[in-house]
């Protein structure tokens, strides 16, 4: 990986670690996972917040017309529903992932009880009885 000053990566070789990471991945993915991660830099922050303020600025000036206030609210709705999505689906991947991460590591543990192996979609009553398995466990351990 290419290093800019002071040990950093640059940001050539940030980049593609993110194409590469997500290109397997479909056109719909690799775009919420492009949104997630971007959004994460303090940067975007800094202009998000320099971009309110100048509107505000600008809406004061001009006494707030009622159709800037109507495309301020649905572009805040907006943006926040496709964030909503964005980590929702990359939240969900993850955790998936690493579900199926500890089940590997279940079933390759000799004595690991492997009924628990994809217990995230096990009905409820199955987690409430493993549940109460491992709080008699815990108990006979104190």
């Amino acid at each position: 990986m290419k290093r800019a000053a002071k040990g950093r990566p640059s940001r050539q070789a940030h980049r593609p670690r993110i194409v590469n990471r997500t290109a397997h991945l479909p056109a719909t993915s690799r775009v919420l996972y492009r949104i997630e991660h971007y959004s994460t830099y303090p940067i975007v922050g800094l202009v998000v917040i320099v971009s309110a303020l100048g509107g505000i600025a600008a809406g004061a000036v001009v006494g707030f017309p009622a159709a800037w206030v109507a495309a301020f609210e649905v572009s805040v709705s907006a943006v926040t529903l496709a964030m909503v999505f964005a980590i929702q689906h990359t939240q969900e991947r993850e955790q998936a992932a690493t579900q199926r991460k500890l089940d590997e590591l279940l079933r390759a543990l000799p004595g690991a009880d492997e009924s628990l192996m994809m217990l995230e979609e096990a009905p409820k009553e199955a987690l409430l009885d493993v549940e109460e398995v491992q709080r008699g466990v815990r108990s006979s351990l104190d």
